[in-house]
């Protein structure tokens, strides 16, 4: 068969683009997870920071909705008035976090897909004022730039922003961005 292919003068190198062309057209897309539901929603009540971290630690990936509620508690955003409505306490984690240009206004966000690390290096690195390289600062921070930053100051393991952190990788992540707010409070 292969002589046949080069008989006629098809090589690898014109069989390479046909087969990205066929997998492109077939609608290859990379999904991402989603989880029944979230830390913050099994609580129910988010009254107890201890339990809903106890529950984070004990998930595979990190969930839209717990990533949120974790970043704007190391924020230090009051979430008083939230209802029982996990729908109506998402929607107002998303508000929140869309205000203060962690996402995108046109990103839609899935309140139990996982999380990407490029959305919560963008929240870390603006909630420690974190400049970033040259890149971040010529052409402003993105969640690639985000995500290289806090993998050279090694608060996250080697990652590409697209890709998910566990929940006990997040609480290290939280956890190290408290020890460099009180490092910088210290300083003060």
């Amino acid at each position: 068969m292969t002589s046949e292919w080069r008989r006629r003068g098809v090589g690898l190198a014109a069989l390479v683009p046909l087969l990205l062309l066929v997998l492109m057209a077939g609608g290859c897309t990379i999904e991402r997870m989603v989880h029944d539901d979230s830390a913050a929603d099994a609580l129910g009540a988010l009254d107890d920071e201890l339990d809903f971290w106890d529950e984070v630690a004990t998930r595979h990936s990190v969930t839209n909705n717990d990533a949120l509620h974790g970043l704007l508690l190391l924020a230090g955003v009051s979430e008083e008035n939230e209802t029982e409505n996990d729908d109506i306490s998402f929607s107002r984690r998303l508000r929140l976090a869309r205000e203060r240009g962690w996402i995108a206004e046109d990103r839609e966000l899935p309140p139990n897909e996982t999380a990407t690390v490029g959305l919560m290096a963008m929240a870390v690195c603006e909630i420690l004022e974190i400049p970033g390289g040259l890149s971040a600062r010529v052409f402003g921070p993105s969640p690639r730039s985000c995500t290289r930053e806090l993998i050279h100051r090694r608060m996250i393991p080697p990652r590409t922003d697209n890709q998910a952190l566990s929940g006990l990788e997040f609480i290290d992540l939280v956890g190290r961005s408290e020890d460099h707010l009180g490092f910088r409070a210290a300083q003060q």
